[in-house]
This record gives structure tokens, C-alpha cells and sequence, in this order.
């Protein structure tokens, strides 16, 4: 599960790509997918092939931006959908050069520099990484988590699945019954591994840097494989040596959560959420769910309130207190 949190800079995208990050993946699906859908079948295309254009066009920003130094000054919104609209309009051509001749892709508001257009241009231009050479393991990772986000945005009633056996109907409802039985009080099921999941977003780093960028470099790669411990002692050190990097805090309390270290959890969130910090909510939220390790019903529904609606975090949150008011 990864989170639904606000990203806080353009650049943050073309950085996740780099990683691969899945948080990052999710959110340019999320925020794009309905929208480059909707341009594609509006232009005589189909489903099929606006998921070929979505996928085609991470995947040259990441390879463009795996080679050269890409930093967006412009929105990273207007960049994407116009890569799409460049990238279906070559298709386009292809397939009917005169329905193509009439499609003129146009940047949304607030628009591109001519260096952005640039930019996108030479990424849809450059060759296919099967011309490249090595092994590009990070590239491997992006095209999976693409490959399982497809059947989520794009999928079609035409595929293979479009009918569900007899057994499998029966098999869900055997599941359905079993779980009633089993998970009579939601304190019996685990809330806090349900909600618990996130990942630690984090700019990608160069090899020449040092200190606190690294750091968070590593502390993010421990904390997304689930080795909290070694993702506290990391976070530990830039703390100590950045006292007000409330990131580093944020991230620390989820980890403290999960190793069971709930008082000092506490105090990391609750400074987070006492600050202006981007994770205000996000910190209240994992303060909730350090409560429902304790099964305190009460206080977690307390922390739970404390999230507006306007938050990013919130969908998450109502899910929750739907969930311990059952």
C-alpha cells in the first residue's frame, strides 16, 4: 500500500521515477490517468492504446531523464499531458495520418516554456532501451510496478478476465463467510498492518553527494524494504543533525509505531503535527494508528478527528474511523 499524500515539488515526480518509487508511480496515475484516457479515446483510440501511451511516456521521460540532468522548472501537469498528447498524435499518424494532421497538441494551464517542449521532444525521440547497453535494474522495477498499475487504470471488459469462473465465485464467498466468522470484533483483525502502509518519498541522490541527502537516501531505501530499525538509525543521525527536519521526525515516528516504540513514536508525530510541516496530517494519522496498537478506541478516534476533509491524508483517515466505529 503506498500513501495518497500531497507531493511537494514538480521535481519529486521525475525523482521518483528515477527510483522507481511506487508511491510516486501511483500518484502520477491517480492525478493522469482519466485525463489521458479520456484523450485518446476523444481522438479515435481505445483503451489499449491509452495505456501504450501513458506507459510509453514514463518510460521516455524516465530513460531521458536517466541520461541527462532533467529539472522541471515548469509544473510537472502541463509536461506530462502533453508528452501523451505528442506521443498519441505520432501514434496517431500511424494509424490515420488524416485524423492526425487535425490533432495539434496544446499544453494545459498554465503552459510550457520552449525548453520543456524541447525536453519532451527529444525523450519521445530517443531510441528504445533494447539499442542500449547494461542492465538497468531500477528501469526493470519501473515496468513492473507500470505493469500491475495497467489492469487498475486501464482495464477493459474485453480482456481474458472479463469472465469470473463459478469456482472462483464460489471460493470468494466461502472466503467472505470464514472471515465473518473469524473477525467478529474489528479488534481482532489487524487494523494497524491494514492502514499501516507508506512509503518514504525521497529525492534521488547523485553518487558525489554526502551527508544529510545521502542519509535520507538510505534511511528511505531501509524503510521501504521494511527494515525500520536500520531506517531509525539513519533518520537518528539527521536528526542530530537537523533538529527541525521534520521529514526526517515524520518518517521516524511511523517507524518507532511499527517496532512497538510508541512513546517516543508519540513524540515525533506530535512535533510533526504541532509544525507546519506537509506531514501535519499525515503525523496525526499514524498517531491514530499508534492507539490502535494499544486498542484505545478512543484516543485513536480523537486523532482520527483531527484531520480535515481538505487534508490528503483523509480518505485514509474516514476509511479508518469507519472501521473501528463497526
Amino acid at each position: 500500500m503506498v500513501s495518497s499524500r500531497l507531493i511537494n515539488n514538480d521535481d519529486e515526480y521525475i525523482d521518483g521515477l528515477l527510483d522507481s518509487s511506487p508511491a510516486i508511480v501511483d500518484a502520477i496515475y491517480k492525478r493522469f490517468a482519466r485525463k489521458v484516457k479520456h484523450m485518446v479515446t476523444g481522438w479515435g483510440g481505445n483503451i489499449k492504446e491509452a495505456a501504450n501511451v501513458f506507459e510509453d511516456v514514463i518510460m521516455a521521460i524516465y530513460d531521458y531523464a536517466h541520461l541527462h540532468k532533467l529539472t522541471l522548472t515548469n509544473h510537472f501537469e502541463p509536461f506530462f499531458l502533453y508528452a501523451c498528447q505528442l506521443k498519441w498524435k505520432q501514434d496517431l499518424m500511424q494509424k490515420e495520418p488524416g485524423k492526425a494532421m487535425s490533432f495539434h497538441p496544446v499544453a494545459p494551464a498554465p503552459g510550457l516554456d520552449e525548453q520543456h517542449i524541447r525536453y519532451i521532444e527529444a525523450a519521445l525521440a530517443a531510441p528504445h532501451p533494447h539499442v542500449r547497453q547494461g542492465a538497468d535494474n531500477t528501469r526493470e522495477e519501473l515496468e513492473e510496478i507500470i505493469a500491475d498499475q495497467r489492469e487498475r487504470w486501464f482495464h477493459t471488459k474485453d480482456g481474458p478476465n472479463r469472465k469470473v469462473s463459478i469456482y472462483v465465485i464460489i471460493t470468494a464467498i466461502i472466503g467472505a463467510g470464514l472471515a465473518g466468522l473469524l473477525f467478529v470484533s474489528p479488534w481482532h483483525k489487524d487494523i494497524y498492518r491494514q492502514f499501516s502502509g507508506t512509503e518514504m518519498v525521497h529525492a534521488h541522490h547523485q553518487p558525489t553527494e554526502q551527508d544529510t541527502a545521502l542519509l535520507m537516501h538510505q534511511a528511505a531505501a531501509a524503510f521501504n524494504h521494511g527494515h525500520f530499525n536500520k531506517a531509525i538509525g539513519l533518520l537518528n543521525q539527521i536528526i542530530v543533525r537537523d533538529s527541525l527536519n521534520t521529514t526526517a521526525r515524520y518518517y521516524r515516528g511511523i517507524s518507532l509505531v511499527d517496532e512497538g516504540n510508541l512513546a517516543e513514536a508519540r513524540k515525533d508525530l506530535q512535533t510533526v503535527f504541532n509544525s507546519h510541516s506537509p506531514f501535519r496530517y499525515d503525523a496525526a494519522f499514524y498517531m491514530a494508528l499508534s492507539y490502535i496498537r494499544e486498542r484505545d478506541k478512543q484516543q485513536c478516534l480523537e486523532w482520527v478527528l483531527k484531520i480535515p476533509e481538505n487534508a490528503p491524508i483523509y480518505w485514509k483517515a474516514a476509511r479508518l474511523k469507519e472501521e473501528i466505529s463497526y
